[in-house]
């Protein structure tokens, strides 16, 4: 499955569209009952030389129901993007979080501390393994300052707007001199945005097979619930009746009769083969 339609499902799926649509109280103005005119009605009473302005007698009236556009529960598009919310509720609380402020815009602090948390660990296994010189406490907790500002520079170029800081920025937001960022900080600076990249690969490969196992259990329950409602080939539930043996099943009227079972069976078989009783 590519990547670009995944992401693009996750965009459709967790963006927030119901904001174009009528909140809750606009949808209670509409159905409330009353008048739209705010103004007073008045009438003009006295001469046509002297006219006199005064208020309406109210008329008493009983309101009927208000017509109303019928309007769906839910959008064409939020029904076919749930299966994609559905998965990605059912991912880990590091992959959920980081498909929710990466693709829904999702800016709660918990979802913020487990991402910072996870790419901040991720960055000190790689950054031991690339073999550089052991950070100083100064220089570590300079670089931990700029994890968050590197998830931000990693969403924005995935979702096609990139945010580019240039060594210059970046230098004088540490307050050291390009130099110096050029020789310690920009290899870590690349680093951690790099991880915050292979992360959103990792969510969206999850993402990607948990829809597939999805859509295949609502194939299956589909497949049972058609199963369950298709005619059944047993003879009791195709019109045929079992009977006891010697019973007859050509005329049930003559099931109610007093006469013997070897009488009754004669009889039928001669209407079988159209001949008359005797």
């Amino acid at each position: 499955m590519l990547i670009e339609y995944v992401r693009d499902q996750l965009r459709v799926a967790l963006g927030d569209a119901r904001m174009a649509q009528k909140n809750q109280v606009a949808i209670m103005a509409d159905m409330a009952g009353g008048d739209r005119f705010i103004d007073k009605l008045t009438r003009n009473v006295g001469t046509a030389s002297s006219p006199v302005q005064i208020d309406a007698e109210p008329v008493r009236y009983r309101l009927g129901k208000k017509f109303q556009q019928n309007k769906v529960l839910i959008s064409e598009t939020d029904f076919k993007s749930s299966i994609w919310r559905l998965s990605v509720g059912k991912l880990s609380e590091l992959h959920g979080a980081w498909a929710s402020y990466c693709y829904g815009g999702d800016l709660k602090f918990d979802k913020q501390v487990v991402i910072l948390k996870e790419v901040w660990d991720r960055f000190l296994v790689r950054d031991a393994l690339t073999g550089q010189k052991k950070m100083a406490a100064k220089t570590l907790a300079r670089i931990q300052s700029l994890a968050w500002l590197a998830v931000q520079v990693a969403e924005s170029q995935i979702n096609g707007s990139p945010k580019e800081y240039s060594a210059a920025e970046l230098s004088r937001m540490m307050g050291i001199t390009p130099q110096n960022w050029h020789l310690n900080y920009a290899p870590r600076w690349a680093l951690l945005i790099a991880v915050c990249l292979e992360l959103d690969n990792e969510v969206i490969g999850y993402a990607a097979r948990q829809q597939q196992q999805e859509h295949k259990q609502r194939r299956l329950a589909r497949m049972l619930v058609q199963a369950g409602n298709a005619p059944s080939r047993h003879p009791s539930h195709m019109g045929v009746q079992r009977r006891a043996p010697g019973v007859c099943s050509v005329l049930p009227c003559l099931q109610d009769t007093h006469l013997p079972i070897e009488q009754q069976t004669k009889c039928c078989s001669r209407m079988v083969r159209h001949e008359s009783p005797r």
